[in-house]
């Protein structure tokens, strides 16, 4: 199949593309909304499915791909969000969850050659279905974490609301939570579950060791080879540094 994959973390893309090349024909990578909409606006080359992320560093997937043809199925990439997948399973949108298993991936690949091959139209066109998803969101009322419970003695905890939180990160297999007062406390969870339990338009996973917050970030500056450096107020002597390839879409969290 001719793939396009939409999905703005280079190593995320990187690792589909190496899952499906030999195989499948990968027609291009899309990092951005504009992306997308340049590719369907100048490109004339046939594409069988897209596999996209939802959050890119422009917004969500969903603008960029009601550009695409409505009869290119879609196949969603996300970290696990429970309203998200209860939403792509009403929609008879697959979807596959961060980080993807090989398995998986194949399986929904299968999927859609069954329906393509059978002429069937079990899949949505992708403009409906978007707007299905888009609706069935909306409908539903996401809860973020609001505080963190901390065991601070042996008969006492702190309880800490996610305005205070500067940064959580990991550090040789601990997580900590830092504080904008300048605190800092062992959190009984891994970063990828305190990422997913955080609203994403306060906090964000600028690279594998950090999730920021973004009233607790100062400033930015430029860095080696592109790279930026995250700079904490609370924490000026942490050097948090964003790949290239997340620049912008840091940038844009914060300018949002």
């Amino acid at each position: 199949m001719k793939i396009l994959i939409i999905e703005d973390e280079q190593s995320s893309a990187d690792r589909l593309r190496r899952m499906l090349e030999g195989e499948h024909d990968i027609v291009g990578v899309a990092q951005s909304n504009a992306e997308i909409k340049a590719f369907f606006a100048a490109s004339h080359a046939d594409v069988d499915l897209i596999l996209s992320d939802i959050q890119l560093g422009d917004g969500l997937s969903f603008e960029g791909l009601r550009t695409a043809p409505s009869s290119i199925p879609v196949i969603f990439t996300t970290a696990y969000d429970h309203y998200a997948v209860q939403a792509f399973r009403f929609n008879s949108i697959d979807y596959l969850l961060k980080p993807i298993d090989a398995e998986e991936l194949m399986a929904a690949l299968e999927k859609v050659k069954s329906v393509s091959n059978s002429q069937s139209s079990a899949f949505p066109s992708t403009t409906d279905a978007i707007a299905q998803l888009l609706q069935s969101v909306k409908s539903q009322t996401i809860r973020y974490r609001e505080r963190f419970l901390i065991p601070y003695r042996a008969d006492e905890f702190l309880i800490i609301p996610v305005g205070e939180v500067s940064h959580i990160t990991i550090r040789d297999g601990v997580v900590r939570l830092c504080t904008i007062a300048g605190k800092t406390h062992v959190l009984n969870m891994t970063l990828e579950e305190a990422e997913n339990q955080l609203d994403p338009k306060r906090f964000m996973r600028v690279n594998r060791q950090f999730v920021v917050s973004a009233a607790g970030v100062s400033k930015l500056s430029t860095h080696f080879l592109g790279k930026m450096r995250v700079h904490m107020t609370a924490f000026p002597d942490v050097e948090i540094i964003v790949s290239k390839d997340k620049v912008s879409a840091v940038k844009h969290w914060l300018d949002s």
